[in-house]
């Protein structure tokens, strides 16, 4: 393989976009007023100068020179602050070893000219020069074996491959454990192997030699996003940014965490940073209007979506997530509409058809409802929501025995998917299977004990069953879960006069109604229809007509 040392000259070159928005200093006190935005310290035409004038030494063969300009072309950038903080591996090296060859009189005088003819075949050579590759291959066969020769054949190793700078960075870990380097290269190549657990191990490492190394906090910060400990890893990018703030990576990446917490507030703060050091960066916009839209401010949330698909015109996430915004409205036309559009953009997405197919629902669209699904699973099977809402579809349209099978195969396509038991219970409540009906309910509050909707429905299937004590019980934990689930207070008042406690009967529904009323609860007609139901089937007849007409003051026909 040809060594390219387009990324050496790549890192350097990038120093002074990366450093402008370093450096800037990040306002993170709660104003209204935008972050202020001043300029560094340093001009980066002297920086770009330096550079240049370098690359022109090195090319005249004044190697001297060469190393002295490129020297002070990086002391340049770090006159302000300590830029190798936030630098990755490569980038943290290349700044490393020439400030080793220009400062460090510890290097002897072989690895000082091994250094500058390193720099001087980086910059004079031509990409895809082979010859290159066997002159570099004899600065290394003829080079000293100690720490500093390892470094740079190591740092030439990671630019062809990662199986080349394994084999390197290995034996360098092994003669010299405690460089920060070394230890750096090893833990990113472990994160991008998805082993976070050993990555966060040698960024310890490296946070004890070096506590102010805010890259290696920011790495720390990502495996612990990834394992799904986010406390741990916001806790890691308020160090990142205490050492480094201004670097607009460190407020977004925090922002991922911290919408994945709940704490909607906070993650807009980072995504209103991150916009004003980079203005339009990434998915910034987007992830603002996720931010707007959980704390209910439609209009908002609407405006950065906006945002968003003016940047990405192409992207069907943005008109997805406008979609939703619309749903959350129940303006279910219009979101079908921007549904349509972004599965116009990707018609392979699953859940493009699943979010139109739930629109589809609740627009008591339901065959439409039912075709969106039926190609959600079609693209992929393993999912049980489709499943679920196709049965909830065939709920709806009264086919229980359709509902049940598709209720069956979110089941089997997800054991512990709470809500498809709920579907069963309802569908096996509606055609007469009630002890079917009790066992799947069971099931989801086995999987969520604190499950109100699984409860309350568990308490009238025991109804429907005679099991009024139990019936009873269970509604009685679904209002523990939730204080406004008036059909379970109704439920135990009715399973009450089922037993035949008729004045106690009278006193619950009243007091329940009592709190109904006080607490602006919805009191649904389900409540007397199941009184009208024991008069149709003449129980409790007189009971059931005097709770009608002067507790709910309604008219008995």
């Amino acid at each position: 393989m040809t060594l390219s040392f387009k990324p050496i000259a790549f890192w350097l070159f990038i120093l002074a976009p990366l450093t402008t928005w370093a450096l800037v200093p990040a306002d993170t006190s709660s104003k209204k007023n935008s972050v202020p935005i001043t300029a560094p310290g340093y001009q980066i035409s002297d920086y770009a100068s330096y550079l240049k004038e370098a690359i022109t030494c090195f090319r005249q063969d004044s190697i001297d020179k060469g190393m002295m300009l490129l020297s002070k072309s990086i002391k340049n950038i770090t006159l302000q602050k300590d830029v190798t903080r936030i630098m990755p591996y490569q980038g943290y090296e290349i700044f490393s070893l020439v400030k080793d060859i220009a400062d460090n009189s510890n290097l002897s005088p072989a690895e000082k000219q091994l250094g500058k003819d390193f720099f001087k075949l980086v910059f004079t050579s031509q990409p895809g020069d082979k010859n290159a590759d066997k002159i570099l291959d004899g600065f290394f066969k003829n080079a000293p074996n100690t720490v500093f020769a390892k470094r740079l054949k190591l740092l030439t190793a990671s630019f062809k491959g990662k199986s080349a700078a394994g084999t390197e960075l290995n034996r360098l870990l092994k003669d010299s454990p405690g460089l920060i380097s070394t230890n750096t290269m090893k833990a990113e190549m472990l994160f991008d192997e998805h082993k976070y657990r050993e990555c966060i191990t040698f960024c310890d490492q490296i946070l004890a030699v070096w506590p102010q190394y805010a890259h290696a906090y920011q790495m720390r910060a990502k495996c612990y996003y990834n394992l799904d400990e986010l406390d741990k890893a916001v806790a890691d990018y308020n160090q990142a940014i205490k050492f480094f703030p201004g670097y607009f990576v460190l407020y977004y990446d925090r922002a991922d965490c911290l919408i994945d917490l709940e704490k909607y507030k906070e993650a807009a703060t980072d995504l209103r940073l991150t916009l004003q050091l980079k203005p339009n960066y990434s998915w910034t916009y987007y992830n603002l209007t996720r931010c707007y839209r959980n704390m209910d401010m439609p209009d908002s949330a609407l405006y950065f979506i906006n945002q968003h698909i003016n940047q990405n015109a192409d992207d069907g996430d943005g008109y997805n997530l406008k979609g939703d915004i619309y749903c959350d409205r129940n303006e279910y036309e219009t979101a079908i509409s921007l549904y349509t559009q972004a599965i116009n953009l990707e018609p392979d997405r699953r859940t493009f058809y699943v979010d139109r197919g739930d629109a589809y629902y609740y627009a008591d669209k339901l065959d439409d409802a039912i075709k969106d699904l039926q190609k959600a699973i079609s693209i992929d099977k393993s999912y049980p929501f489709p499943y679920d809402r196709i049965g909830d579809c065939y709920y709806q349209k009264k086919q229980y025995e359709t509902a049940i099978t598709y209720h069956q195969k979110a089941v089997r396509a997800d054991p512990t998917y709470k809500y498809a038991y709920v579907g069963l219970n309802l569908s096996y409540t509606q055609s007469g299977n009630y002890l079917a009906a009790i066992d799947a309910a069971k099931k989801a509050i086995a999987i969520d004990s604190t499950y109100a909707n699984a409860l309350g429905n568990l308490g009238w299937s025991c109804y429907c069953a005679g099991k009024f004590d139990d019936c009873i019980k269970y509604s009685y934990k679904a209002l523990k879960y939730q204080d406004d689930a008036t059909y379970a207070m109704f439920n135990i008042a009715l399973a009450t006069l089922a037993k035949g406690e008729t004045g106690k009967a009278k006193q619950l529904y009243t007091g329940f109604i009592k709190t109904c009323k006080e607490k602006n609860y919805e009191i649904r007609d389900g409540a007397t229809d199941d009184l009208r139901e024991l008069i149709r089937k003449k129980v409790y007849v007189e009971e059931s007509k005097f709770i009608i007409e002067h507790i709910f003051e309604q008219k008995v026909e």
